[in-house]
């Protein structure tokens, strides 16, 4: 984001939250998918990504009845009302990075908005991005940083030892987004992407279990919530554990 651009208007909460992806989500995610990636084929099974146990999927959502529009940005959650899905979370510890860990009445759940998703697949020691994307209307509000902040952490919880992803060569505002959360380019694909035979960086992160990983991961964590506001994040579902 360019630096002359207006700050936002600061928020308590942030609009949008993430959570597991639900079966009622698989028809939003995959119409996200068909705008930012319009050449995938086929198309993500995300049905039956849900019963995969390598693969891992967050949304980033706003209660339907809360849901902000294009129009209105800065609105923020009612964490007041009695039947608001913050309302239904009880938070405990988890010591290492300060992140709560929530549980959430699943069986209660409305139909969200959803603006965003991001993808996992957990093999040996890696957690790896098959796919990070929001819709083109809520782009520049801060969810894709939220859903990358979201994978990290449920990464460094399944106790991966890195993560890793691909990027496209041109696209140089993502790899900048990574390369703020610890990704360094440690290698390249030749013509990786079949629309265009684009050629995509390999991008990794240091060793997250470490210690020094998680003092900086909290502290882009605290800007990004300076910036916009702070957000919900459930990572695991009640059933399925990490």
């Amino acid at each position: 984001m360019s630096a002359v651009e207006q700050e936002p208007q600061q928020t308590e909460y942030m609009p949008y939250s993430l959570r597991p992806m639900l079966p009622d989500d698989t028809k939003a995610v995959a119409e996200i998918e068909m705008e930012a990636f319009p050449t995938t084929w086929p198309p993500t099974p995300f049905r039956k990504e849900l019963s995969n146990r390598l693969a891992r999927y967050l949304v980033s959502y706003v209660p339907t009845e809360d849901a902000d529009l294009p129009e209105a940005p800065e609105s923020v959650v009612d964490i007041s009302k009695p039947d608001s899905l913050l309302k239904r979370m009880l938070q405990g510890v988890w010591p290492r990075i300060g992140l709560g860990s929530r549980r959430v009445d699943y069986q209660d759940l409305r139909l969200d908005f959803i603006p965003g998703f991001v993808g996992m697949w957990f093999m040996a020691d890696e957690a790896h991005i098959t796919a990070i994307a929001v819709l083109e209307t809520h782009q520049r509000r801060g969810i894709g940083e939220l859903l990358l902040i979201g994978c990290i952490e449920l990464a460094i919880l399944r106790n991966a030892d890195v993560v890793t992803l691909e990027v496209r060569v041109s696209n140089t505002l993502a790899q900048g987004l990574y390369k703020k959360y610890g990704f360094e380019i440690v290698g390249s694909r030749k013509k990786y992407y079949t629309d265009n035979k684009e050629d995509a960086l390999i991008m990794t992160t240091g060793k997250i279990q470490e210690a020094e990983y998680q003092r900086e991961l909290h502290k882009k964590i605290a800007l990004h919530e300076v910036r916009w506001g702070f957000s919900e994040r459930v990572l695991t579902t009640p059933t399925s554990g990490a």
